[in-house]
């Protein structure tokens, strides 16, 4: 159990430290940070995640880089997990009024300041309920670290 609670933790982490500048790139960011953005969303979310998890661990040390089973779900699902995120917190930003920001601007804060002090506490308000379904999706989706050789809760 302890295992599967590591995994799930570890890779709700790295999807939200990788999440919170995706969607601030997708609201906030020029055309080309949008459809690079954009491109690493599609490609994220459209691979099974065995797919991915296969491509970290079997992949990766065809170029020389070389991961534990551990780190490679992690990394695998994180990543996956951070374009799902990274759905869910850019759809609460879009839900913050955009005054918010105006008046943040009207203040004197770089947008950056004003998403951090401004819009970012109002949106992980909102985003609170669907990150929730996130954690149990990630929770459901550590069963795959098996096939990676990773002993489990479902081993």
């Amino acid at each position: 159990m302890w295992v599967t609670l590591q995994i799930t933790f570890l890779t709700l982490g790295l999807g939200l430290v990788l999440a919170l500048p995706i969607s601030f790139g997708q609201v906030y960011g020029n055309k080309w940070i949008k459809a690079l953005i954009a491109v690493y969303e599609k490609i994220l979310r459209s691979i099974p995640e065995l797919v991915i998890l296969f491509l970290i661990f079997y992949g990766f040390p065809k170029i020389g880089i070389r991961f534990s089973p551990f780190a490679a779900v992690i990394i695998g699902l994180g990543f996956r997990s951070s374009a799902y995120q990274s759905q869910i917190f850019r759809g609460a930003i879009n839900s913050v009024s955009s005054a918010q920001m105006r008046a943040a601007r009207s203040l004197g804060m770089t947008n950056l300041r004003g998403f951090i002090n401004i819009v970012l506490p109002q949106a992980i308000r909102i985003a609170l309920p669907p990150w929730t379904n996130e954690f149990t999706i990630v929770l459901k989706d550590s069963s795959l670290a098996y096939a990676l050789g990773v002993t489990e809760l479902l081993r």
